[in-house]
């Protein structure tokens, strides 16, 4: 894949490694003024620092040094009217911020934070109904709970320009920022309005980045390179609706999702624009709640004025600029491109050589930041040199192409038969195919040269076995793209008896959950759909000669209400009403069947509550018959 770069000239502010600068709040914090006005101090104890922002008074409370909560409790609760902000490199916080019930109006800026034990964990917790907070320029790392929570009623919150990451310390839980604590939240409704922008999601954040319940949330120009991360950036569910402009998603899976619940309300809303997804992978496997959508969702429009970055500059910007050290202003050139390219044309010559010469021993740092690679204020013959050095350098190709999409996989005897869709790179140089026996890990490459198709029939496998497939994208420069979305076969020289449990080649997804509170299931757990009308479970099978097939569901549910529904095949009502009706108890089975008329070929099979409760609670679906196997899933 070619390189790219983006013709745009940098206009470079003045900049320092520490800034004394104060940022105004912007976003739907626009409003938070914290300690303006009042005394400033400088706290050297932990129990100075709590005296400090839980007091009534109006403060701006400066931190130098390492301010550890341990000795106060680990958590201390901020009253209202504060400004709490680093003033020296490496100034840190040790423990959960909170704050007072009903409180707010605070700011926190350039601080470095970690909480390992103290509190709930969290580094700072803006919940109880907490209103106009700005916080920016913050690094968080390695917290047990949240790195930034807001919940519980709180409004009207801004967080920008801070990084987020986990080491190996931090093994599990590494999730920064959740937005709206729980379903049951109603109270959450018509609050929790919250702007990202200019945040790092970096090294080891899994998901929540963030996580939406009921909230408006406005993330724009942030940068997400958590490679790696085992489920999603930004989830929408419960009532939320998010708008996602101009990021920049770097080798991540799911940029974002929708997932369901079975609290039952409207689901999330997303609507996505302006943003690049570079190598990223998705995946819809991990949890039967996910739903991955386009992002054409309608929501709402910000009630403030925002300016949107190029977002192919959005990393370099991000980088250069968030986190406690972050620096202010633009970044120079060679953020974007290599040392030289003035105006980023992706080639080093006579327009760039101009500009070079309009910085050459100019005797102040400000006008030549764009040129100083030494940051020692002069642009000398050192800079030249690497100028030089670059004229005319054309940059290896060093970009994968993108993940390969539209992955399906059809079973057969003794057989599998992928398909996708093919790649549009015009230095596409073919595809390679990957296959494991476990899901999501342990892939080996089964074809020994590149595939100039996009499909390929998989002759090397066992019946009655399950399958998991990836696909790569390979460029002429040996750029390998991540793995495309898996796609899971099980062959099979045809079965006249077929159970399919959840979460195996052909089960597809229940619109609710997978769950295990009940006991006498069998396989991993029950299917839970959501209480509505018109949710449901879905699976799909493969029929190699017409005919009619029993169809039985072992079920439990524990009412007395009526969970009757209706079955669905390849989109048609087949029967419109099945009783089931109740068990006696959650924990008591029952099974009931239907013979049903289905056509050679993939049949693709639902079952759909037709009751405010949905369908009760599912342990599998049995099918019986002749010449049976498991199929893919649309």
């Amino acid at each position: 894949m070619k390189r790219k770069f983006v013709v745009t000239i940098v206009t470079v502010c003045a900049f320092s490694t520490l800034s004394s600068i104060v940022f105004a709040a912007d976003g739907f914090g626009q409003y938070t003024t914290g300690g303006a006005g009042g005394t400033v101090v400088t706290p050297t104890t932990a129990a100075e620092f709590k005296t400090y922002v839980t007091s009534t008074k109006t403060y701006i409370v400066q931190v130098i040094g390492t301010i550890d909560l341990t000795s106060v409790g680990g958590k201390v609760d901020i009253r209202p009217n504060k400004t709490i902000r680093g003033i020296a490199p490496g100034a840190t916080i040790l423990g959960q911020l909170d704050f007072n019930d009903d409180g707010g109006n605070v700011i926190i800026e350039r601080l470095n934070f970690t909480n390992a034990t103290g509190g709930e964990g969290d580094a700072i917790a803006v919940k109880k109904n907490i209103t106009n907070v700005f916080i920016t320029k913050c690094t968080f790392y390695d917290c047990a709970d949240g790195c930034l929570d807001i919940t519980r009623g709180s409004d009207y919150v801004t967080v920008s320009w801070c990084k987020f990451y986990f080491t190996d310390a931090q093994p599990e839980h590494r999730s920064p920022n959740l937005i709206g604590n729980d379903d049951d939240e109603t109270s959450d409704m018509g609050k929790l309005h919250v702007t990202f922008h200019h945040n790092w999601w970096s090294s080891g954040c899994d998901q929540r980045m963030p996580s939406v319940r009921y909230g408006r949330v406005h993330c724009y120009n942030n940068y997400y390179d958590s490679a790696g991360n085992r489920f999603y950036c930004i989830r929408t569910r419960l009532y939320a609706e998010c708008l996602v402009e101009n990021n920049y998603f770097n080798e991540v899976q799911n940029p974002w999702e929708r997932y369901i619940t079975s609290a039952g309300g409207d689901p999330g809303l997303l609507y996505a624009s302006g943003n690049i997804l570079d190598n990223v992978t998705w995946n819809d496997t991990y949890d039967s709640g996910i739903v991955l959508i386009d992002g054409n969702d309608t929501v709402f429009t910000p009630p403030y004025s925002y300016t949107l970055e190029d977002t192919n500059l959005v990393p370099g910007i991000v980088r250069y600029g968030a986190g406690a050290d972050g620096k202010d202003g633009y970044p120079p050139h060679w953020y974007f491109t290599f040392y030289g390219d003035f105006d980023i044309s992706g080639f080093v010559d006579m327009n760039d050589f101009a500009q070079f010469a309009e910085y050459w021993q100019v005797n102040d740092c400000n006008q030549i930041a764009d040129a100083d690679y030494d940051g020692d204020c002069e642009v000398n013959f050192y800079e030249f040199s690497l100028f030089a050095e670059n004229w005319l350098y054309i940059p290896p190709d060093t970009t994968s192409p993108a993940a390969p999409t539209g992955l399906s996989a059809t079973a057969g005897n003794a057989t599998v038969s992928l398909d996708w869709d093919d790649n549009s790179e015009t230095d596409l140089a073919g595809y390679n195919v990957y296959r494991s026996t476990t899901s999501g890990s342990g892939y080996g490459k089964i074809n020994d040269s590149l595939l100039s198709s996009s499909n390929y029939t998989d002759n090397n496998v066992v019946n009655e076995t399950a399958y998991y497939y990836v696909i790569t994208a390979v460029d002429m420069n040996s750029n390998e793209s991540r793995y495309s979305i898996e796609k899971s076969a099980m062959p099979s020289a045809g079965s006249s008896d077929l159970t399919i449990q959840e979460n195996v080649p052909g089960f597809c997804s229940v619109e609710g959950s997978i769950d295990n509170e009940h006991s006498g299931y069998t396989g991993t757990g029950y299917c839970d759909t959501t209480n509505a009308i018109g949710t449901g479970i879905n699976w799909s099978v493969n029929i190699l000669s017409g005919g009619t097939y029993t169809l039985a569901w072992r079920y439990a549910h524990g009412k007395t209400d009526d969970r009757s529904a209706k079955l669905i095949v390849n989109g048609s009502t087949v029967i419109d009403n099945i009783p089931f009706p109740p068990t006696g108890a959650f924990t008591t089975w029952s099974t009931v069947s239907v013979d049903v008329s289905l056509a050679a070929g993939i049949n693709y099979i639902r079952l759909e509550g037709i009751t405010s409760n949905s369908t009760a609670n599912i342990d599998y679906i049995n099918i019986a018959g002749e010449n049976l196997m498991t199929a893919a899933c649309p």
